[in-house]
């Protein structure tokens, strides 16, 4: 059996997007899959311009948060420029590159051609490649890889199938620029061929690049890996998932509360499904077991909010991760002022919302109202007489249940109704709004259980008619 070598190859221009996101949890879900595969992880930080070791950090720390592992120290690819460098000039020696001095006028000239059909080869320079002088330059010059004129290249991709594409509609694209740095397309295949990746798994935005980079696998008798490119995701509006659809950076999504088991399981269900199953919900484990990279769709797929937030409210409210709960109150200033001064309130109001919300963020402005250490009622809010009348009772009521405890207090205030011959509403909604300043909510039973007997009593008393 062939030993899988795949990689996951961010550049830390930005904080780790959503999309990546999928990339790099789908390449861990295959390495998964073979006991002898292994995952890499490059930092393809060459854009010295644009790249930071903050964005860096990002995307290490959200792959980890994710639960996401590789099987090396993470390669930085700026730390092989000369190895770049040296495979170029080995190309230009073989006769497989040649030197350009074209100036950026002429090219101009050129592309406006190839764009309006004038012309239908997209190779860009065409006087260097012959001329002796040019090619015998020291400096001065980009180095660019030698395309054939004729023929076709055939991708068989594992997710796409079968592509073609006519040597003529390839350029002969830059290896190395005239400040003798190495391009994207040159480093990426060489950091591939030397980490001994045979399996690259990454979004069909990259799909056109294969055929450019093949060529530098060609002319070094280098083996070309298997290829998995996988569709895009878009926002709702059908156009390519960005800022104005929310949030896309990893980094935001734990920020807000959302848990990787959800992000997780809405990534993967993106173009993909498993058989015979009842409902959406799926773990990694259970992923990994189930998941066809070739049963994957070649069509974009739509994200979400609405079903991230559908799986999001089903994972927060297990068991097993009130513990995730309590470590998103440590990282949230708020939640752990809160935490420390009464952490068992701060349980009883996420154990009375989780039903309720589809993100841990949403419990700041819920617990406000319970943590407020000068509540007081809107006294601009009138109750109708009905209520009124018998408020004075209920308050003793309430005064005089010596177990402060959910089935009394519950049990109480339905004797109560009962012998008063009252509609719930007509004591549930002002008492509600007594305690809380808002006439809807969780149960009046509830609210009391989060306060507790004495900041109940004292909230209630607050009532003048």
């Amino acid at each position: 059996m062939t030993k899988y070598i795949t990689r996951f190859a961010p550049s830390p221009t930005g904080n780790l997007h959503i999309g990546s996101a999928r990339t790099a949890l789908i390449n861990y879900i295959f390495k998964c899959q073979y006991p002898d595969a292994k995952l890499y992880l490059r930092i393809e930080d060459t854009d010295k311009i644009r790249s930071t070791e903050e964005f860096k950090k990002n995307i290490i720390n959200g792959l980890n948060w994710l639960g996401i592992e590789w099987d090396n120290e993470p390669q930085i690819q700026s730390l092989n420029i000369n190895r770049h460098l040296e495979v170029a000039h080995n190309l230009l020696k073989i006769k497989k590159a040649y030197k350009c001095i074209c100036t950026e006028d002429q090219l101009t000239v050129r592309r406006k051609k190839i764009n309006t059909g004038e012309i239908s080869s997209k190779k860009i320079c065409i006087s260097c490649e012959t001329d002796n002088e040019v090619q015998s330059l020291d400096k001065g010059y980009v180095i660019r890889i030698k395309i054939p004129s004729t023929g076709k290249e055939i991708l068989k991709d594992v997710i796409q199938g079968d592509v073609e594409v006519n040597n003529t509609e390839i350029d002969d694209f830059v290896l190395v620029r005239r400040d003798n740095t190495p391009t994207y397309m040159l480093s990426v295949v060489v950091d591939d061929h030397d980490l001994g990746v045979n399996f690259i798994i990454r979004g069909d935005d990259h799909l056109n690049n294969y055929f450019r980079q093949k060529f530098i696998y060609q002319h070094m008798n280098w083996e070309i890996p298997q290829y998995a490119h996988i569709p895009l995701i878009h926002g709702e509006d059908g156009t390519k998932l960005s800022k104005r659809h929310g949030a896309v950076n990893l980094i935001d999504l734990k920020n807000d509360g959302y848990l990787p088991s959800a992000i997780i399981n809405n990534l993967i269900l993106l173009g993909w499904s498993p058989k015979n199953q009842d409902n959406e919900i799926i773990e990694l484990n259970n992923i990994i077991s189930q998941f066809e990279i070739k049963s994957l769709s070649k069509s974009a797929s739509i994200f979400s909010y609405k079903k991230l937030d559908f799986f999001n409210n089903y994972f927060l409210r297990l068991e097993p991760n009130r513990k995730t709960f309590e470590d998103y109150c440590i990282s949230n200033s708020t939640l752990k002022e809160y935490l420390s001064l009464d952490k068992e309130k701060l349980f009883r109001v996420f154990d009375v919302y989780k039903k309720d919300i589809s993100k841990y963020i949403e419990i700041v402005n819920i617990s406000k109202i319970y943590f407020s250490n000068d509540y007081s009622k809107n006294h601009d809010e009138k109750f109708q007489d009905d209520f009124n009348h018998i408020f004075s009772e209920f308050l003793e009521v309430i005064i005089n249940i010596n177990k402060w405890e959910y089935d009394i207090i519950s049990l109480e205030i339905k004797e109560f109704i009962k012998k008063n011959n009252i509609k719930f509403p007509v004591l549930g909604k002002p008492v509600r709004h007594l305690l809380t300043n808002n006439y809807n909510g969780p149960s009046i039973t509830d609210i009391f259980m989060i306060l507790g007997k004495k900041e109940s009593i004292e909230r209630l008393k607050r009532y003048k008619f």
